[in-house]
């Protein structure tokens, strides 16, 4: 049994189709300007949790991997609010950050930003971020591990996840 830090939670995917709908459900509990951190190896399931919440969010375009382009920011019918989907696989270096105005994104106050491979960007990653680790357990089954430093932002996964499990 794992022993969990405060304020995170665990859960088991076991398909790449339910890890996409843990991501739907968690955009539903999201307010604006709110940091989604994914962590996790290559293949764990970061891009789909990624599409999950930009279909439960609601954005006009299906998030495909942004990994050329590294930012591509999506609109929805409702608002002008904007969801940042962020991949930071190609970056090796924190100089490279830079250019790609990443500071300015997580300001945002009207963004929801999903940033995969977040720990090529720990330094800027803010304690209120939901941070997200992916473990491969088998060849379709995902460990979830969700957890914040902020006890505000713990009342949004808090809803996740009751929305999620009913618990």
């Amino acid at each position: 049994m794992t022993v969990l830090e405060p304020l995170s939670f665990e859960c088991v995917s076991h398909s790449a189709e339910q890890t996409m709908r843990l991501g739907a459900r968690l955009a539903r509990a999201l307010p604006a300007h709110v940091i989604i951190a994914l962590y996790g190896p290559l293949g764990a399931g970061k891009t789909q949790f990624a599409r999950g919440i930009g279909l439960g969010w609601g954005a006009l375009q299906s998030l495909r991997s942004p990994t050329f382009t590294l930012v591509q920011e999506h609109r929805r019918a409702a608002d002008d609010h904007t969801l940042y989907h962020v991949d930071l696989y190609r970056i090796e270096h924190q100089r490279e950050l830079a250019t790609l105005g990443l500071e300015e994104i997580l300001e945002d106050e009207k963004g929801v930003v999903v940033i995969e491979w977040a720990e090529r960007a720990e330094a800027l990653m803010p304690s209120d971020a939901i941070r997200i680790k992916f473990e491969m357990i088998q060849e379709s089954k995902r460990r979830l591990t969700f957890s914040t430093q902020d006890t505000a932002t713990w009342q949004i996964v808090l809803a996740f996840r009751k929305n999620a499990f009913g618990v």
